[in-house]
């Protein structure tokens, strides 16, 4: 009884798989960080293969973050009313360069890319940031955040105390001095230059402190141009036939914003574009209803960031989100997947799961893309490791119902899962899979899916069921029992190793892919093969393992048996893809 329970112990526990996860993890995270993606948590390389929503910020992720200066609109047509508004700007900037002295085109500049952009457009129009700096005192200074959408700057010259506005252009009007019709023709020229792709920047300038109740003189606007990145159109038409939505969230103007979707492919005719003061008017019912319509929310704040992603997450979305600053941190947080860009800030990188240190989407989807390889392998080692497992119990436990002696001792059984099973199942880490779009877009999200669960136990039951036919049949027309036994051992052993080529796909037929490209299964198998006619012809493993040298007629019969049992596979995987198709 004692030899039982430890022989059914043994049978029921996969030893290999917690070590075969955590390798298949760790290759996994490795080679994100090939790809410029690193991980901070393990498991979130997992659940990136779940992801079925991206929230993504537009600046620097879906375009190149080298904005240029490409109008100055001042309000006044007065003859230096070009330099006035770009030196007000200018006061706004919090930039450090490091060779003032070289010429504009060779400057170092560090700093927000917005503002680096306003340096050197001040530069080619003959204001240098040095001199500028020694002209004006900042006696008072407030920074810019999502919330607020500008900053003020306080500052004394020769004239005296003055303060600048910089930020939204429809926020900045709000504060200034400005008939209907003229705010109405400037509102009218934001819209316009927004839908063209221009991201801009209103100016207002007053004398005295922020704090004064005189309202501000506007300016202007600055026009500022950001590339869209060239690779992630054809990133996001990865993920959308993977059945992954791309939605954009940012804190940009609505026409900026749905230039830069229309571009990448992410409006259509039925798609929404919503801004943060239209979210605020919605019902909790609407938003739900239109949810898988919108495409872009435009000019939102950072509450209103997470309140979307909770939308989708109450929907049972697994949702990515982008971010960058510092107001991105709780929406990062409370992602499923927070991913933070390399140039963002270190609260952005603290409360997020992946950091992309070339900034780029294309890098998130590659990373989703590793996610879901890794989602992949981890099904593969689990349907292969309790299939075997499986076949184990059931080849026990039938034994004993039919009142047998037992077929394969405990040690026997320790050798298969640990020299036959433990070794091709680590190799399906090194495994790398063409039809994971193909998969994920029938969306199954849980590891072991009802594909694997047939698998799992339809293999094992029918497998150990032939061998325990044999068993009986070899046994009643009075064969040696050292023979027999020797010859059920061998046959299970063998079959754990060779059938792990049919597991390389759950899908695909075995004849549609390169059985032996992954070199280190195949050096596993042989290994395994190896120790297997070992055990069963050296002298002293037989007297470990209890065997006995199998004539030749005999060993076929195991690697018939073997082959037997990977067609059993071939024909579940048939009846999936007939299913499917």
């Amino acid at each position: 009884m004692f030899l039982i329970a430890v022989a059914v112990a043994v049978s029921a526990v996969p030893e290999g798989l917690p070590v075969a996860v955590t390798v298949i993890l760790a290759v996994g995270v490795e080679r994100l960080a090939k790809k410029k993606g690193v991980v901070r948590k393990m498991l979130a390389a997992e659940t990136l293969g779940s992801t079925t929503v991206i929230l993504t910020d537009k600046t620097g992720t879906l375009t190149e973050a080298k904005l240029s200066l490409s109008a100055i609109l001042p309000a006044s047509d007065e003859q230096d009313s070009e330099k006035e508004l770009i030196t007000a700007a200018l006061l706004n900037t919090d930039v450090v360069l490091e060779n003032p002295n070289a010429p504009i085109g060779e400057w170092r500049l560090s700093g927000r890319p917005l503002e680096t952009a306003i340096v050197q457009a001040a530069g080619q129009k003959g204001i240098k940031l040095h001199d500028f700096e020694k002209q004006h005192k900042i006696i008072d200074r407030i920074p810019f955040n999502s919330t607020n959408k500008y900053s003020v700057t306080t500052a004394r010259n020769s004239n005296g105390n003055f303060s600048v506005m910089l930020g939204a252009p429809e926020i900045i009007l709000g504060f200034c001095e400005t008939e209907e019709d003229g705010k109405k023709q400037i509102l009218k020229i934001i819209d316009s230059r927004a839908k063209s792709g221009e991201r801009l920047l209103g100016v207002a300038r007053r004398n005295g402190t922020h704090d004064d109740k005189s309202q501000y003189s506007f300016l202007g606007l600055l026009a500022f141009r950001d590339p869209i990145r060239p690779s992630v159109k054809s990133a996001i038409e990865r993920m959308t036939a993977s059945g992954v939505q791309t939605v954009v969230v940012t804190g940009d103007h609505n026409g900026t914003a749905t230039f830069v979707a229309r571009e990448l492919g992410l409006l259509n005719r039925n798609q929404l574009v919503i801004t943060g003061s239209e979210l605020e008017g919605m019902t909790h019912r609407d938003l739900i209803k239109r949810l898988k319509n919108i495409a872009v929310f435009a000019r939102v704040s950072p509450e209103q960031k997470v309140q979307i992603l909770n939308l989708y997450k109450e929907q049972g979305e697994i949702v990515a989100v982008t971010g960058d600053g510092v107001n991105d941190g709780p929406a990062l947080k409370a992602a499923d997947i927070g991913v933070a860009v390399g140039a963002g800030s270190e609260v952005a990188k603290a409360a997020a799961d992946l950091i992309l240190m070339d900034n780029n989407f294309e890098t998130l989807v590659a990373a989703i893309e590793e996610g879901r390889r890794i989602i992949a392998n981890i099904r593969k080692v689990i349907v292969y490791l309790l299939s075997n497992a499986m076949h184990e119990i059931f080849l026990i436990g039938g034994s004993l119902l039919a009142g047998l002696a037992l077929p394969i001792n405990a040690l026997q059984i320790l050798f298969v899962n640990f020299f036959s099973d433990s070794f091709p199942a680590i190799s399906y880490a090194f495994e790398t899979e063409s039809d994971v779009h193909a998969r994920t877009k029938r969306g199954a999200r849980a590891i072991i899916d009802a594909e694997s669960k047939i698998l799992i136990l339809f293999i094992g039951f029918i497998g150990s069921a032939v061998l325990l036919l044999l068993y009986l049949a070899l046994t009643k027309f009075g064969f040696p029992d050292a023979i027999v036994r020797t010859f059920i051992f061998s046959s299970f052993s063998l079959y754990s190793l060779i059938v792990a080529f049919s597991f390389r796909s759950l899908h695909r037929r075995i004849g549609t892919y390169s059985i032996f490209s992954n070199h280190l299964l195949t050096i596993s198998v042989c290994f395994g093969i190896g120790l297997t006619l070992a055990a069963v012809y050296a002298p002293f493993l037989q007297r470990i393992l209890k065997t006995s040298a199998l004539p030749p007629i005999w060993l076929l019969g195991v690697f018939i048996f073997a082959f037997i049992n990977i067609l059993l596979v071939e024909i579940v995987k048939w009846r999936f893809r007939l299913r499917r198709a």
